[in-house]
């Protein structure tokens, strides 16, 4: 598949510049398994890449100047100094683009030189399966391979693990500060880390990761979208925020000095003990984040024993403690469960991302993902009167970058 989409990069590369690049690199995107809204709470998240990237090939050029080609938006053009980059002058793919190189240089040092370059990709935009994140580290790792990093040499890639996540953060401060979109670590983290047939677990609080085997052959990771907006994510998403923070600041007054920073710092037996005494809304919220971290640990030790069926039933539960506790299903992704759960092959599946629309992500026995994805596609037209849009994927590696042979 990435094979198609180098080659789309290279001909737009050659009708924009009249030259032949001599990097590619790409980098996929993600999904969330377990651990919904755990992240911004210290706690703990499973997550895979997956088998949909984004493709950079490219040149250096001399001087100080950037040129930029997106193939999937016919082919429109960025050109940029590459010093002195302006934070609000671009949109769209191009924000994301200056961003990075923003970025690269106010951790790694200013680039030794231009660079020309073409972008192609088959990642689902607005599906919460992380495009912005996968241009980002390709780009990135294009970046670091074409040797204009200093200290890098041309070539350099395959990343070490450190070096990765190096360019982990300093992605998410492209995203954060250049960008302004103030997301945690942990999609920078998952397209840059990601493992064939492997899941990733990332502790958000200290950064220790694992990567933890899906099986061999290991099941399909079907993400259903339900074609519905995802406009309301962004208000709910920063009043869960707010929820979850009083719970803590309840914590806060009455234990003054214990060091309750996050979600993360209280016990299911805390919360259970003062359940009376907080906030309705908020002890609901608290809930649903602790008994998350404990379905990763849970899904976790599941994966090491090649136990995939009780994985796959604590995504299920996943959703539920979304729905019921989180409040951030809805009636459409709700529908998309009931049906995949009626579904050939189906091992689990729960809400994906923010929420309140979007995605749902489900594992499902290899052999049976076709049927599966056709059986939620009839089930979920009857039910809702739309078709959603379905992506049979597979857990992949992450970025990479190499010399193109010419």
């Amino acid at each position: 598949m990435s094979v198609a989409l180098e080659a789309l990069a290279e001909e737009a590369f050659d009708k924009a510049f009249q030259e032949e690049p001599t990097v590619v690199s790409r980098a996929p995107g993600r999904v969330e398994l377990l651990g919904n809204h755990t992240d911004y709470n210290g706690g703990l998240v499973l997550a895979a890449a997956i088998d949909r990237f984004t493709v950079v090939v490219g040149r250096t050029r001399p001087g100080r100047e950037a040129r930029a080609i997106a193939a999937n938006f016919d082919n429109q053009k960025d050109e940029f100094a590459i010093d002195g980059l302006d934070r609000d002058r671009s949109e769209g793919w191009r924000r994301y683009v200056r961003g990075v190189v923003w970025a690269v240089q106010e951790n790694y040092g200013p680039l030794r030189s231009g660079f020309d370059l073409a972008i192609a990709g088959n990642v689902p935009l607005g599906a919460g399966l992380s495009s912005s994140a996968s241009l980002q580290a390709a780009l990135g790792v294009f970046l670091l391979a074409a040797g204009v990093v200093p200290g890098g040499e041309a070539g350099s890639t395959p990343l070490s693990d450190p070096e990765r996540m190096r360019l982990a953060h300093t992605l998410r401060k492209s995203e954060n500060e250049y960008v302004g979109v103030g997301s945690g670590l942990l999609d920078q983290f998952s397209v840059l880390f990601g493992r064939e047939n492997h899941a990733l677990m990332l502790d958000c609080r200290t950064l220790e990761y694992e990567r933890l085997p899906l099986g061999n052959p290991a099941p399909a990771i079907v993400v259903c979208d339900s074609k519905t907006a995802r406009r309301l994510a962004d208000g709910m998403y920063n009043r869960r925020r707010e929820e979850c923070e009083r719970v803590v600041s309840y914590f806060q007054r009455l234990r003054p000095g214990a060091n309750v920073t996050q979600l993360r710092d209280i016990s299911p037996e805390d919360l259970q003990a003062e359940w009376d005494a907080l906030d309705p809304v908020g002890r609901l919220r608290a809930r649903h984040v602790l008994t998350e971290n404990e379905r990763v640990r849970r899904g976790a030790e599941a994966l090491k024993r090649g136990d995939v069926a009780t994985f796959g039933k604590l995504m299920s539960a996943s959703h539920r403690s979304s729905r019921d506790d989180f409040q951030n299903s809805s009636p459409a992704l709700d529908a998309l469960i009931e049906a995949a759960q009626q579904s050939p092959g189906f091992l689990g599946g729960k809400l994906s991302g923010a929420g309140w629309a979007g995605c749902t992500v489900n594992l499902v026995e290899p052999d049976k993902a076709e049927a599966f994805a056709d059986s939620v596609r009839i089930e979920y037209a009857r039910r809702m009167g739309i078709e959603p849009a379905i992506h049979v994927c597979h857990a992949a590696d992450g970025a990479s970058g190499r010399a193109i042979q010419v």
